[in-house]
């Protein structure tokens, strides 16, 4: 176990554990529960929101025939999931992922960070089309393929 999974899994409670007792001292017993416990309505609606709006920039995405903005509802999804673990920590990355001035933030990050580590493998003896590609349509070349070489063959 690396030092950041360890640091995740022991500091990460104990950060929360210390911050509600902190806001429970400060605030009180009571409203420091209040407070954890509303995360869940709005997690839920925030979540509940992100899907709808995510249905409905698909429909008009296929109306238009344009590329949907899938970014922009899954971190609103997220930040709505963030909401719902118990914990101010928490609450607090689900607000910044939902603020729409924070949201384009984190895109643009997550945009840099996915295209650094994404790559395209082409894996040896697997034919990729060239030329022309139409959506749902199959181009037939009319030249017969050039027959297979063999390597290797013995009686020479």
């Amino acid at each position: 176990m690396t030092f950041r999974s360890r640091l995740l899994v022991f500091g990460y409670p104990l950060l929360e554990v210390a911050t509600a007792y902190l806001v429970a001292l400060w605030l009180g017993w009571g409203w420091m529960l209040l407070l954890i416990l509303l995360g869940f309505p709005v997690g839920f609606a925030l979540m509940r929101r992100a899907s709808v709006a995510a249905m409905a920039d698909i429909e008009s995405a296929a109306a238009t025939g344009r590329e949907p903005d899938a970014s922009r509802h899954a971190l609103a999804f997220l930040g709505g999931l963030l909401f719902l673990i118990p914990g101010f920590w928490t609450d607090l990355a689900g607000l910044l992922l939902v603020v729409p001035l924070t949201q384009r933030l984190f895109r643009r990050w997550a945009g840099t960070w996915t295209s650094s580590r994404l790559t395209t493998i082409r894996m040896p003896g697997v034919h990729y089309p060239s030329g022309d590609v139409i959506q749902g349509t199959v181009i037939h070349d009319d030249s017969p393929p050039s027959p297979p070489t063999v390597r290797g063959e013995l009686g020479d």
